[in-house]
């Protein structure tokens, strides 16, 4: 069992205490249905997911909706939809009015996603690709106030998991969200300011210096079973993945933890 010196974050204690390291749905997907839709939360709840990662974008008139991509090109349709146009340079209405995802689903934003995730016990990567709004974090408590536990802050921007450090300052809801930093490489980074690091590749040392330091550490986003294993023998914590079932397969059968 890794030994793990917290201070304020309660999340990082359940999970070093637990038996296993635990996968991360990425986008919700890995249940045959389209990432970031409601259709694929529902499905990754309806199996039990350890947790679930998905996207959000803010709109030019600064609605935050779940989607991935900068443009509205890929997984959406509709006849007059401004395909190829960026979401931050669309009001929220002119997305809803002409555009669907091509699973027939509007575009989801914040607000029906967590009233989607909210009644799951699954939980939540929020990642946040552009630069969130205070209204965010708002509707994040609002929908999780008795449940901070759930909720796992994520983003490559250092700046915006520095606002969730500020927050904590104020509101004990934020003092019990981890904040977890994207980086491609975790090889050099001292993540001194975040609470979990999730990587593209990292070597065991690092990720062992690491959860010395009292971070989880995780790496992103390994479908093949020989990186799964891989990385799972270097000791991670958590692994983001399009296979999650799969994912949590051979934690068991390899008999890692």
């Amino acid at each position: 069992m890794k030994k793990c010196y917290f201070v304020v974050i309660s999340i990082f204690i359940q999970f070093c205490i637990s038996a296993r390291p635990f996968c991360v749905s990425h986008r919700a997907l890995g249940f045959g249905e389209l990432e970031n839709s409601i259709a694929a939360f529902r499905a990754a709840m309806r199996n039990d997911v350890d947790a679930i990662e998905f996207d959000l974008l803010h709109t030019k008139d600064g609605k935050t909706i779940v989607y991935h991509d900068k443009k509205l090109k890929r997984l959406v349709s509709g006849v007059n939809c401004p395909i190829g146009e960026k979401v931050k340079d669309l009001s929220l209405s002119q997305i809803q009015s002409h555009c669907r995802l091509i699973n027939g689903e509007p575009i989801p934003t914040l607000n029906d996603a967590l009233q989607v995730l909210s009644h799951g016990e699954t939980k939540l990567f929020i990642e946040f690709k552009d630069k969130p709004r205070f209204s965010d974090f708002e509707l994040i408590e609002e929908y999780f106030k008795n449940y901070p536990e759930k909720v796992f802050i994520i983003s490559f921007d250092g700046e915006t998991l520095r606002q969730v450090n500020m927050l904590r300052m104020k509101s004990p809801f934020y003092q019990n969200v981890a904040t977890v930093k994207l980086q491609k490489f975790g090889y050099f980074s001292k993540f001194e300011d975040f609470d979990m690091v999730s990587a593209k590749y990292i070597h065991k040392k690092k990720v062992k210096c690491l959860q010395d330091k009292g971070k989880l550490v995780g790496v992103y986003t390994k479908d093949k079973d020989s990186k799964i294993k891989k990385y799972l023998k270097k000791g991670v914590d958590f692994i983001t993945t399009n296979r999650p079932r799969r994912c949590l397969e051979l934690i068991f059968s390899n008999k890692i933890f």
